[in-house]
């Protein structure tokens, strides 16, 4: 499940959520699956889905309620709500490539979401301004030194009391746009019929645009995957072949990454 701000995005197969590992899901060819789009906003957000670069709901944006999710399971096609194709992942042969060819976004999954902007209550202050005559303190009748006389010169010193660090630098991070392209060995095409249902819904404003992206792999480390990585399935080390827990990153007893990318 991946995470950004308060959404999140999540691959499921057979009802169970997949673990995702630096953007990547790993299922079997020939699985159906769906795409779940929790909301954990005090707010509505709607939200669109493409697969393999192309529209997976025909430009239509479906709305999640706050703190609420959905599950997209099927395309959107021809402006039918009432049915359509489930999404099923399937493996990218030569033959499938010779009759469809090669995408850069094969086995990405994009979601992009929008949030609800609640108007803010413009509310009106009174400030009352009240005059006061100013008192200054009179100087004293005997000389000073000049090092003691009023007014006191200002120190900028005080106005900045803390040392300026200079502007934050952005941290680089991995596409996982990029890491499929390298691998990209699956692809999603309309599997059996869904009768999954959408009614519209009014609309709201929202702000702008925000993107989570979701890589599906089939095969991990040249190795057909056999059953999908669900977040509570036990991680077998490929070195000593010990079973670890689900969360686990390391195995217990050699060391091992438990997940192979």
């Amino acid at each position: 499940m991946a995470y950004q701000g308060k959404v999140a995005v999540a691959i499921k197969v057979g009802g169970k959520v997949l673990r995702e590992t630096d953007g990547a899901v790993l299922l079997p060819f020939g699985s159906e699956y769906s795409i779940l789009v929790k909301n954990l906003n005090s707010v509505c957000i709607q939200f669109q889905a493409s697969i393999d670069g192309s529209a997976a709901t025909e430009g239509t944006w479906l709305v999640v309620q706050p703190d609420s999710s959905l599950e997209l399971e099927r395309f959107i096609r021809n402006g039918n709500w009432s049915e359509g194709n489930r999404f099923k992942f399937i493996e990218r042969t030569p033959e499938v490539e010779a009759g469809r060819g090669i995408k850069v976004d094969d086995g990405i999954v994009r979601v992009e979401y929008q949030t609800e902007v609640v108007p803010v209550r413009e509310e009106v202050h009174h400030i009352y301004h009240h005059h006061y005559p100013i008192q200054r303190p009179e100087r004293p009748p005997f000389p000073l030194h000049p090092r003691d006389r009023w007014p006191r010169p200002y120190s900028y010193r005080h106005r900045y009391p803390y040392p300026y660090l200079g502007p934050a630098r952005a941290s680089t991070v991995s596409s996982p746009r990029a890491a499929a392209a390298r691998s990209a060995i699956g692809i999603t095409v309309p599997g059996s019929r869904s009768k999954q249902s959408f009614i519209p819904a009014a609309h709201f404003d929202t702000d702008s645009s925000q993107v989570i992206v979701l890589c599906l792999r089939g095969q991990l480390d040249g190795v057909e995957v056999s059953k999908p990585l669900r977040v509570d399935s036990r991680l077998t080390c490929s070195t000593c072949k010990k079973s670890n827990r689900s969360d686990a990153e390391f195995c217990s007893t050699c060391g091992t990454a438990l997940v192979l990318i």
